[in-house]
Parts: C-alpha cells; structure tokens; sequence
C-alpha cells in the first residue's frame, strides 16, 4: 500500500444547502423588533422558519430540509433566541406581522392598527331565506376541493418523510426491550455508550470493532470500542478522525476500511461524507485512503478477491443502484474517478444487507427511498451475472446479512412495522428459514459481524430506544478431527 494521507475533516464535501445569509442583526433581550427592524435570521433559519409557520413538526422539517431532528431543535433555539420568543406561536405570529414571511390571505395585526378602518358596508337586502340554485353545487365543490387539499400530502409527500433517513432521534421512545432468553443466545459485555447506525466488524476473528454511530441525542460518534473475544472486554480504541454514522464498513487482514456516513458541521446542519478511510491496527492509526465516486450514507462496502466493492447508499436526493468497483490494492489516494461501474442493483436502495460467499456478493432487503424491500440477489464477480434468491419472509430495512462461513442470517430491520424472526439461508440449498429473534419488534441500524468458528456478533441498534446491548448467537457448531497422515507426520486438523 502506497503511503497513506493524513486527514483533512473540512474536505468533506456537504449536502448541497444555502449558506447563512450575511449581515443579519440579532434582536437584544426579549424585545420585539420593530416593523422596520432587519431580518435577524440566517437564510438558513428562514428555510425552517416558513416550514415553522405551516404547522409542519420536526420530523416534517428534518424531512423536508434532509437534516436531522436535533439539527432542527438547534435551528428552532437560535429563531427563538433571535426574536425574543419562547414559542413556536410566538415566532409563527412575529415572522408574518414583520412580514419577512407571507402568508396568503392572511392579515397581520400590525397592519391592521396602521390601517383606517374600513368603511360600513350597505345593508343587504331582504331576502326570503331559501339558498339559490348555484349554492349547494358550489358548496360541495368545495367539500370536495377541501379534501383534496387535506389528503394530497399523503400521496405526494415522499415516503422518507415518514421514515427518516439519516437518524432515529425523531422516532417515539418507549423504552428498552425485553431480551428474551433463548438456546444458543449470551448476553455479553454491553458497550460503553447506548448508540445505533454504528459499524461493525471483526478483525482476524480476534477483535470486534464498534466504530462511530449515532448517540441517544441524536449526534453522530468519534469513538471506536475494541472488544476482545478472548477475554469478553471492551477498551477505548483510536476515534474517528470525525464523528460518523451511517458509514458502511469490511475489513481484511491487515486493514479496517469504513466508506460515507453522514456527520454534522455547525450551522449547515448535516452532511454526508465522501471519505474512504482505512484503519491499520498494527500502527494504530485512521488515515486517508481516499475518496468515494460521491458522498454517500447507508452504502455497503464489501471485499471480493483483490477488488473492493461499493453498493448502493443514499446521496441525499434518491436511493443509487449502482454497484462501484475499486483494485483493493489501489492504496491511498483513490479518487471519485477510479471507482467504475460494474453493475447495477435492481433498484436503487440503502441500508440493504450484503455479504460475501466465495466469489458472489450477495445482496438482501433495503430501503428504496419509499419502501422496505424483501427481494435477494446474488452477483457472480467473475461472470459478471445477477441470480435472483427467493425473496425474505418479511421486508427488512436497516438489515444486517451475515455469513458465518456456512450460511448467512438476515439479522434486524422492521423499519416501519415489526419483525420478530431471524431468517437464514442456506446457499447449498438455496432455501431460507427462520427462528425467533431475541429481541421482538424494531430492531434495526445494528452492528453485525460474523466469526468463522460460529458465532453470530450483535451491538447496539434501535428498538424503542438506543441501545448499548451485546448479544452473541451460536450459529453452528464445528468439531475438528485429528487426521493422521499416512507417513505418520504431523497430524492436521479438518471441520
């Protein structure tokens, strides 16, 4: 590997956003501001504010804006503060009777009070009280048009903003799950923060590396937790030269590579990241390997041979499909243009579950930007073909699929409705099956690794709140046999 870079957090390029506006005043103390005073808010603060003024909650903000709920909450502080309100009626009533936001139809009490008032109408003229002809077809035809307003946001609003995307801070907390006990399932040592949309990954079937996440507060993670198997501890490892969550992970034998996420940056609120970082545990040390063909969260990252393979992932507008390729012995300084497409998925799609069996990536479940999926493909690296795998039992987004050498188990999701099962699928037998899941509902943006001895590695995740859980499954169970060479050598050692 050539010599390796060393990092610069301010190259992250940003999800296109307007910069604050330049030159605005802020408003001293509680005190309104006057009709002619100046605009005090960002230009930023203005894009929340006419959502502000709508109604629209902070998921529907965060949806709308593609931040996240907390970037919204630091937004909503610093209105307030700016215009001397404790309210989001207070700051919705100021916007419009400053007039820095109109609302059709609607007359600011500041105008009114500068206005005279109008004159006394003529009075009307007496009538019999029976409605005219045209009166009741022009009242239905605005019951009609009344519920079409009401309903349209339903059917144009696009599906991520029921779900969001990028973080689970807006979703309804309603307390940790019961993990039930069950036959070949331990808990282990938890981690040492409660944190979903980590990465997770093993390291020559020795180490677990719990890498970034999101915290409780809904605020993406520098830190990485090392877990020892053979003691059954965790230590603090070398963070993250940024906080990430949301980034796709693979590991080899001498290198950790972690690919996208998204992270924050002050006032321009979220961004997602196009870095491609490599960690080396024996130098103990993050650098920069390069860069991604453009930012991406939610992506997968998978080594087949001596490529390394990008899939999918969300770039801030629509779910890719593409399926990008890189010499996995390129060392650092890789650039967007390196990467080539080799494939496309069969539809665009983030936070599916992938994995490797020999030579095939296979590819499982996933968000498409308005649905869960369900559907399983696998994709031959030396013929350049897809075949299509019976589809999950159940539509799974925020999947984990791990291989643990015999087969692969389809682990999580259930992002809008629950999923109570594991699945496994057997690749001789091309068939999947299923058995109960610990932990029953939501359980989704888990960190899953796999070891070749036969365990299954499960941290963290959402499920009615962030969790700190580690769960370690046993998924088969290897005997080795002594097998004597015939000239009376050594004696080897085969499952």
């Amino acid at each position: 590997m050539n010599q390796q870079k060393a990092l610069d957090p301010a190259k992250t390029p940003a999800v296109k956003m307007p910069q604050p506006q330049v030159g605005a005043q802020p408003v001293a103390g509680n005190s309104l501001p006057s009709r002619s005073a100046e605009n005090p808010l960002s230009e930023r603060e203005m894009d929340v504010a006419r959502l502000l003024v709508t109604g629209a909650n902070n998921g529907d903000i965060a949806s709308e804006l593609i931040i996240s709920p907390h970037t919204v909450k630091v937004h909503l502080r610093n209105i307030y503060e700016k215009l001397g309100v404790n309210s989001r009626t207070e700051a919705s009533m100021l916007l419009v009777s400053q007039g820095w936001i109109y609302v059709p139809g609607l007359e600011t009490g500041v105008a009114a009070s500068e206005e005279e008032a109008p004159p006394e109408p003529a009075p009307l003229e007496a009538s019999s009280g029976a409605p005219f002809r045209w009166q009741p077809i022009y009242l239905l035809a605005a019951l009609v048009l009344s519920l079409g307003v009401l309903l349209t946001p339903f059917f144009t609003r696009p599906a991520q903003s029921v779900l969001n995307l990028l973080s689970d801070d807006s979703v309804l907390a309603v307390g940790r799950p019961v993990i039930a006990e069950m036959p070949r399932w331990e808990s282990r040592t938890p981690l040492s923060t409660a944190r979903s949309r980590l990465a997770l990954v093993t390291f020559n079937d020795t180490f677990l590396y719990a890498i970034g996440g999101e915290s409780a507060q809904g605020q993406p993670l520098a830190g990485v937790d090392v877990y020892d198997l053979r003691i059954n501890e965790w230590t603090s490892g070398i963070p993250l030269p940024l906080a990430l969550a949301n980034m796709a992970t693979t590991a080899d034998a001498t290198r950790i590579l972690l690919a996208g996420g998204t992270t924050t940056d002050g006032e321009a609120g979220e961004r997602l990241s196009d870095r491609l970082l490599v960690f080396t545990p024996d130098s103990q040390r993050w650098s920069e390997w390069g860069l991604l063909p453009l930012p991406l969260a939610g992506a997968s990252l998978q080594l087949v041979g001596n490529d390394l393979y990008l899939l999918g992932g969300w770039d801030g507008q629509i779910a890719r499909d593409e399926v990008w390729r890189i010499p996995a012995d390129s060392g650092a300084g890789v650039v967007p243009t390196d990467w080539q497409v080799v494939t496309h998925l069969s539809r665009g799609r983030v936070f599916a579950g992938s994995a490797v069996v020999t030579n095939e990536l296979y590819v499982v479940g996933g968000y498409d930007g308005r649905q869960e999926l369900a559907d399983a493909a696998a994709y031959d690296t030396q013929s350049g073909e897809w075949r299509e795998l019976p589809d999950l039992a159940n539509s799974r987004g925020g999947v984990s699929l791990l291989y643990d050498g015999l087969a692969l188990f389809a682990v999580g999701g259930g992002w809008s409705h629950p999923v109570d099962t594991i699945e496994r699928f057997d690749p001789a037998t091309g068939l999947w099956s299923n058995f109960p899941s610990p932990i029953q509902g939501q359980w989704r943006h888990l960190g899953g690794a796999a070891s070749m001895l036969g365990h299954l590695y499960l941290v963290g995740g959402w499920s009615g709140s962030y969790l700190d859980v580690h769960l370690r499954y046993q998924s088969s169970f290897r005997t080795f046999f002594p097998n004597t060479t015939k000239d009376g050598g050594t004696p080897a050692t085969t499952p």
